[in-house]
């Protein structure tokens, strides 16, 4: 029976990577149904209930090489991991768990990852080199291929899609969706509400657009956070309804700053927990502004027209992939914001026709990227 142990940054309560990790693991056992799975993690027992899976800390060397030992692959990914923008500690870390893995011998799979920004030449020095112990790697850009040339390593690597691709939109419950943004009170004629005096089914279809809005902290959001709120006050003004969607715990505090910025009601939709509500929230939505990158790619999966505000090159890479407007966190004025979603809100057809197609072909990359990682293990298959 095939096992494979999954690094990543797992068990924080971000809703983009709980996503992915589940995405991982439903398309690598569509295609080895008994698939043993062990998840390093920051909150194990969540984890382990969660995706039913073996779950270990994700610091407990010991724990790590004992579920290391029996295991037939490392998978190292998805997302971002090897950066040192957010903090150098983070590439050491998931550079020592790949050299792990070649110490004890098993196949080393970097699976749809985005490589960079790498800042520090020490950085670049062991990202370069732990890259090259990989048997195979995938990445969910072009731009990751030509760093990936830059450090050096020249084995193949293959540009695939991120994960979440992998999920089909039928996981958006509609009526879940509908049911967490009455209780949030987004709706006004149910703000408070008992069940049984909240507005009939049948004047669903006349309720107003919705724009959902994501941020996160980040140094010198002022300019970005101010012409957020100048965009969703101007839009609550034409009938729209204004949802800020936290998408870990951490951005609680940053959507409340830019609710309060504004003039008009809007709802912090602090009820999501977990990916699963996520998606059924964005079945509602009409229009997304973000900077969380699995926020904006949940979008794209629905066919929702997004404008990204990029604190990471990550971001604008994924936004030239569907072909929707990135605006550079740094360069944001509410003017430029105003005029970007502006164009994509008169265009809004066209975009959602366009985001479709590019689905199509993202989800395709997003299933021959699992099965690179079954082939790994073609005797165990």
């Amino acid at each position: 029976m095939a096992k494979v142990v999954i690094s990543g940054y797992y068990g924080f309560g971000n809703c983009g990577d709980e996503a992915m990790l589940f995405a991982i693991i439903t398309l690598l056992r569509r295609r080895i149904p008994d698939l043993r799975v062990a998840v390093l993690s920051q909150r194990p027992r969540d984890t382990a209930r969660e995706f039913g899976v073996q779950a270990v800390p994700r610091r407990d060397v010991r724990l790590i090489i004992r579920e290391m030992k029996d295991a037939d692959l490392l998978l190292s990914g998805g997302g971002n991991l090897f950066q040192d923008v957010t903090s150098v500690r983070s590439v050491f870390y998931y550079a020592a768990i790949v050299l792990l893995a070649r110490m004890l011998g098993i196949k080393i799979c970097v699976y749809g990852q985005g490589i960079g920004p790498l800042n520090h030449r020490a950085s670049r020095c062991l990202v370069g080199w732990v890259l090259r112990l990989a048997n195979v790697i995938t990445l969910r850009d072009e731009r990751s291929l030509k760093e990936l040339a830059a450090l050096g390593v020249s084995r193949p690597a293959h540009v695939m899609a991120d994960p979440v691709f992998g999920l089909g939109t039928e996981l958006g419950d509609s009526e879940r969706g509908r049911a967490l943004l009455d209780a949030a009170g987004v709706y006004g004629v149910n703000e408070g509400a008992p069940p049984d005096q909240r507005e009939p089914e049948g004047v669903v279809g006349q309720r107003p657009p919705v724009i959902g809005i994501s941020l996160r902290r980040w140094p010198d959001l002022g300019e970005s956070l101010e012409s957020a709120a100048h965009l969703a006050d101007s839009l609550a003004a034409e009938g729209w309804k204004v949802v800020f969607v936290p998408l870990q715990p951490s951005d609680v505090s940053v959507l409340n700053t830019a609710r309060e910025k504004m003039r008009h009601p809007a709802i912090i939709m602090d009820n999501i927990k977990g990916f699963r509500d996520l998606m059924a929230v964005m079945t509602h939505l009409d229009f997304c502004v973000g900077m969380r990158l699995h926020f904006l790619i949940f979008a794209a999966l629905f066919g929702v027209p997004s404008v990204g505000l990029s604190y990471d090159p990550k971001v604008t890479r994924f936004m030239e992939q569907v072909g929707m407007p990135a605006v550079a966190v740094g360069e944001v004025t509410a003017e430029a914001l105003m005029r970007v979603a502006g164009g994509l809100l008169l265009n809004k057809e066209p975009a959602r026709k366009m985001l479709n197609e590019r689905m199509m072909k993202l989800k395709a990359r997003a299933e021959e990227n699992a099965d690179l990682v079954a082939a790994l293990l073609p005797n165990l298959r």
